[in-house]
């Protein structure tokens, strides 16, 4: 009796455990990767497009493609090892990248509203940002994703 408990409890907790766990992978892998994505993308262009600045002219971009590199890495690296430490790791990776691109995307707010001042400089905000912002969102989300 207490033998089939065991072995219905361990079955229930690698199914659930292992489902959350590519979920976490994925997240990891995917945000990363859409934050690298966010980072090559167009951030503004001047002069109706004519001259686009993408994120890794600068180097925030640089900084924030870097990081999405490394939580792709951490997301390879959670599948072949489970460790709670770098669950938390992913997910605190994500928490900083978050906050750093939510910064970014506010300084190029200010610069924009700036730059929209002269009208020689036509300026058009473009989607890397906001593209890097959303791939954080995602990596900061494997904290929430299964149980803890």
């Amino acid at each position: 009796m207490m033998e089939e408990i065991h072995i219905k409890r361990c079955r229930r907790g690698v199914g659930s455990r292992s489902l959350s766990q590519e979920c976490i992978t994925a997240a990891a892998i995917f945000g990363g990767a859409i934050v690298v994505a966010g980072a090559f993308l167009s951030w503004f262009s001047l002069f109706a497009g004519l001259k686009p600045y993408r994120g890794v002219d600068f180097w925030t971009g640089r900084l924030l493609a870097g990081c999405g590199a490394l939580s792709m890495l951490a997301g390879v690296w959670f599948l072949w090892q489970h460790r709670r430490s770098l669950r938390w790791g992913i997910g605190l990776l994500g928490f900083a990248i978050l906050v750093f691109a939510s910064w970014s995307l506010i300084q190029l707010l200010i610069l924009f509203r700036e730059l929209t001042a002269d009208p020689m400089m036509v300026v058009k905000l473009g989607p890397g940002l906001i593209v890097a912002v959303f791939g954080a969102l995602l990596i900061f989300a494997t904290l929430f994703l299964g149980e803890g």
